[in-house]
């Protein structure tokens, strides 16, 4: 049976997971129904990205330092009250801030466990405390497919809210519903006391380095169309919000079903080979939307590039968390997160000046980058390559 601690830090992830199904793709249609051109809405989501970088790498350091517990408690208020306000608030600028606090630019396609931003970083740590390397894949994959499910959810909550003729950005008042409950589920974790020594890692300085450099192309790559890729499928085919809900919520099912495979695949194939033929495979996908000349088709290779960019996150967290101290498990994924998603931040302004020149061919500029992604893994880890 799980440990109290991992059930709680599952189940509140899990209840954000939810909120971040439909934020993450109402987000950047709100920017875009409130009269920002597509320029400002690619500035909006580079402020929030850097915010929310340097938020996870602070903030997991505070963590390790500090007490896992307690920020991660602090995170779910800030969101709570950063969703709430955020349809109240008009200024671009403090739009900008709040989504940065709130995460909506880094909660992926619905925050699966270490998809980015402080709150999954912390929550891993929180995780590997209780659970020994050789269970700690098997766990790690329970929560991802818990928080993929809830995503799943949320992202069909578009359509049942269009169908019933409910105002779409009212959502954002339901997240912030959320952020309460995942606040005082975070309460109830037990503080096991373990503590970084120092606030600046030093035991695993050179993992965390090597553990950071393949994220810059990783995020740079799925900057470019990631954070903006429901207003890309609006734009590109006139397809309704509710469909494009729909698309989101398919595509969470296969990485649900993707996440049973890889670690299975893992143990007997090994995991620097998943991690790295997953994300050729994730990066093909996103050239091959770029050539999608309809929506079925481009549909089609989201929902494939979701399950092998996503579906082989469990195998990619456990690498990681294996490969550093125990004590600064957090500050890592802090670090793997400001690397990420600091150069994921550049993606949207590239691509909000290139929108209006040609919207096709976004996803194309996002493939060829991440392909370096797989290729530094490769490099910087060959010795473990046949470790299972």
């Amino acid at each position: 049976m799980m440990h109290r601690n991992v059930q709680l830090a599952i189940f509140s992830r899990a209840m954000i997971s939810f909120g971040y199904g439909f934020l993450m793709v109402i987000f950047p249609l709100y920017l875009y129904s409130k009269g920002y051109s597509l320029v400002t809405v690619g500035l909006i989501l580079f402020v929030a990205m850097i915010i929310n970088a340097f938020l996870a790498f602070m903030l997991g350091m505070l963590a390790d330092h500090y007490g896992r517990k307690y920020i991660m408690s602090l995170l779910f208020a800030i969101f709570a009250l950063a969703s709430g306000l955020f349809i109240v608030v008009n200024n671009a600028a403090a739009l900008a801030v709040l989504a940065g606090f709130a995460g909506f630019t880094t909660g992926s396609t619905g925050g699966p466990i270490g998809s980015g931003g402080p709150v999954g970083g912390i929550q891993t740590a929180i995780i590997s405390e209780t659970v020994d390397r050789k269970g700690l894949p098997k766990v790690l994959g329970i929560a991802s497919i818990t928080e993929m499910l809830a995503a799943m959810i949320g992202a069909y909550v578009i359509t049942l809210v269009e169908y019933i003729h409910i105002y779409l950005y009212n959502l954002f008042y339901i997240g912030s519903v959320i952020g309460i409950a995942s606040f005082v589920a975070s309460l109830l974790i037990r503080d096991l006391k373990v503590r970084s020594r120092k606030l600046l890692p030093s035991i695993s300085f050179k993992n965390i380095f090597k553990l950071s450099i393949p994220t810059i192309p990783c995020g740079l790559g799925s900057g470019f169309i990631i954070p903006i890729l429901s207003l890309w499928l609006k734009l590109r085919f006139n397809e309704p919000t509710s469909v494009i809900g729909a698309v989101f919520g398919t595509m969470n099912v296969f990485v649900v079903i993707s996440m049973l495979l890889m670690p299975r695949i893992a143990m007997s194939f090994g995991r620097l080979k998943v991690i790295v033929y997953s994300r050729v495979a994730a990066s093909l996908a996103f050239i091959l939307m770029a050539f999608s000349t309809v929506f079925p088709l481009a549909a089609l290779f989201i929902i494939a590039r979701g399950a092998f960019a996503m579906g082989s996150m469990p195998v990619r967290q456990s690498f990681v968390m294996t490969n550093v101290h125990e004590t600064e498990r957090a500050t890592t994924n802090g670090a793997t997160s400001l690397s990420r998603n600091g150069a994921s931040s550049f993606g949207p302004v590239i691509s909000g000046f290139l929108m209006p020149a040609d919207i096709t061919y976004i996803p194309l500029f996002g493939g060829i980058i991440t392909m370096f992604d797989p290729l530094l893994y490769y490099l910087m880890f060959k010795e473990q390559w046949n470790e299972r």
